[in-house]
């Protein structure tokens, strides 16, 4: 094993207690940047300082390993809720909002209902019509609609409307 003895014949804890913290914020710089390389490798960095205090004897390898998993604990609780409330860590999270409705409800696409339009591409048998000056997303009861004949809306869906060839 390697042994530093300091002059007295004790053995030294400079270089796990320096690798013991090295690995801690290798574990730290991966929270930044996600790659799990600086994870794992402050995993074994951490791992390789308590490995060496096992060298003082039992009491201060278990010291060591409780002080490891300790702050670990700390390390995550301060990352995950402490740092979100900052300002550097808004400014590494993505906050966003769901205001806007991605795909309009039927009751928003039931008025449409009975009414006619223009289909704006071929409809086969999905495509966009016109209606009132709006585009819908339409899906055909006919099969195949050219470019620019005209429709009527038969059913609202959810996002989309039933279409047929006006006669």
């Amino acid at each position: 094993m390697l042994a530093i003895l300091t002059a007295q014949g004790d053995v030294s804890l400079v270089l796990p207690i320096g690798l013991l913290f090295g690995g801690l914020l290798l574990i730290a710089v991966e929270f930044f940047l996600p790659t799990i390389i600086f994870g794992f490798l402050g995993a074994i960095v951490s791992f390789a300082g308590i490995y060496l205090s096992a060298e003082a004897g039992g009491g201060v390898c278990l010291a060591f390993i409780v002080t490891f998993v300790t702050l670990l604990i700390l390390e995550f609780v301060a990352f995950r809720r402490l740092l979100p409330q900052t300002g550097v860590g808004r400014s590494l999270t993505n906050v966003s909002s769901n205001d806007g409705v991605a795909v309009p409800s039927p009751a928003a696409l039931a008025p449409f209902i009975g009414k006619t339009g223009v289909a704006t591409t071929v409809l086969a048998p999905s495509g966009t019509i016109e209606v009132e000056g709006r585009l819908l997303e339409a899906i055909t009861l006919d099969g195949f609609v050219e470019r620019g004949v005209a429709v009527t809306i038969v059913e609202a869906g959810a996002g989309r409307v039933t279409v047929r060839r006006l006669r």
